[in-house]
């Protein structure tokens, strides 16, 4: 695993690993930055792993879900994500209060986009595959020099995972 700050942060892709796991791999090129996994299979809680630090993400809630993401084995939520109604888009506030939001940018879902308060773009993804879940990221000047950088990019890439499962189960029924 290559650690996040000392790579190149273009070309990077979320690649799920087997159609068959809930395991994905943050890549640029070969080199492998983070891992995301889904510790049950049917459950909620993920973990994220990097060489610069550990982070667990869970989504509670039926009719109003949440989303929180901490410091593996830590109790302080780092960050709470609210998606709105049909959760295509939502608000992702951090420990400190920074409000952030994150979305889908067109009606397909196909690309989605972290803003800041502001309405910058911090981070972007495009989705990929079919059976093999993935997206492009695309982190902007903005995005690229926050500290939390790392941690952003797998909650998105969670809460997207998410919404393309329950699309999925939306779509079976």
């Amino acid at each position: 695993m290559v650690p996040i700050r000392e790579a190149n942060l273009s070309g990077l892709e979320w690649r799920q690993t087997s159609a068959f796991q809930r395991h994905y791999e943050l890549k640029s090129g070969d080199s492998v930055l983070a891992e995301l996994t889904f510790l049950k299979t049917f459950g909620t809680l993920a973990r994220m792993a990097t060489l610069s630090g550990n982070w667990t993400f869970k989504r509670t809630g039926y009719l109003s879900p949440v989303v929180t993401a901490r410091v593996e084995n830590g109790e302080a939520e780092l960050a709470t994500y609210h998606p709105h109604f049909m959760g295509r888009k939502g608000a992702l506030t951090l420990a400190g209060g920074e409000g952030l939001s994150f979305g889908a940018a067109n009606f397909w879902a196909s690309e989605w986009v972290l803003s800041d308060g502001e309405g910058r773009a911090l981070l972007r993804m495009h989705n990929r595959g079919v059976l093999h879940h993935g997206a492009v990221l695309e982190f902007t000047p903005e995005g690229r020099q926050r500290q939390d950088a790392a941690m952003l990019a797998g909650l998105c890439w969670y809460v997207i995972v998410l919404h393309i499962e329950d699309s999925t189960v939306a779509a079976s029924v």
